[in-house]
């Protein structure tokens, strides 16, 4: 009779488990329109698995393409993300159900194209992140280019996002060397005492911007900035541009 009740003990434990599990990792999204040379990379993993046609996508995947070669991603609430060849994007934390969106995704490299819906509660977010700039919409239409050098180029084509410098990585600041102790020499009048200006606050961004239909911003590895219009007619003649545009209308966005 006790092993009956430790077995039923240890079969609940499982049940429960499992049910955790599949409602703790289910996907996002899919990948809805793959072209050549794309490939899902597993969170915590260096696989490469070649991207396919409804493929299931989960939080934390990195989806990467090769030269020729374009991906579309659709999230569970209709949002749609696209990104160009020789591009690599992440899908960094997303949470989406019925009630809510929290989504937060980083472009390391290459070309995106998103349409968002338009966003409603005040909890949820949508932010999109480069190595110089992080991106909250709204809802809205809008393309980013980061170059290799960390150049992060924004347009907006329909509504509006709030654009401001990304934090600065942890990793680049460069420790300081140890002083070198040397001989002791005769005593010597140092300078008195002085004010200084008061700490700041170095991880608080210095500047938001505001970023509507028609504007681009420019912003480089050192958080400067640029924001002006854009030729409409110039960047119409662009493939990537065609090809986005031909994909919104084909689903009604």
């Amino acid at each position: 009779m006790r092993n009956i009740i430790r077995g039923g003990t240890l079969v609940g434990i499982f049940v429960l488990l499992a049910a955790f599990t599949s409602t703790s990792h289910e996907p996002v999204g899919k990948i809805t329109f793959p072209i050549n040379r794309v490939f899902v990379i597993p969170e915590g993993s260096s696989d490469l698995k070649m991207a396919y046609f409804n493929m299931d996508v989960f939080s934390g995947d990195k989806i990467e393409t090769k030269r020729e070669s374009r991906c579309e991603i659709t999230l569970k609430n209709g949002d749609v993300i696209r990104i160009d060849e020789n591009s690599i994007y992440t899908l960094e934390d997303i949470e989406i159900t019925q009630e809510s969106v929290k989504a937060s995704s980083f472009l390391g490299v290459g070309k995106l194209w998103a349409t968002i819906r338009k966003i409603f509660a005040e909890d949820d977010y949508v932010t999109v992140k480069s190595p110089t700039a992080v991106i909250a919409v709204r809802g809205t239409i809008y393309r980013m280019d980061v170059a290799k050098d960390s150049l992060t180029t924004l347009r907006v084509y329909d509504g509006e996002v709030e654009v401001k410098p990304a934090a600065p990585a942890m990793g680049n600041l460069q420790p300081q060397q140890p002083r070198q102790m040397g001989p002791v020499g005769p005593p010597r009048d140092v300078p008195g005492p002085r004010d200084v200006a008061e700490p700041s606050d170095v991880s608080e961004a210095r500047w938001i911007e505001i970023v509507k239909a028609q504007q681009q911003i420019r912003i480089r590895s050192d958080g400067q900035f640029e924001k002006t219009d854009f030729d409409p007619i110039e960047d119409a003649s662009s493939d990537w541009v065609q090809w986005n545009k031909k994909r919104d209308d084909l689903l009604g966005r």
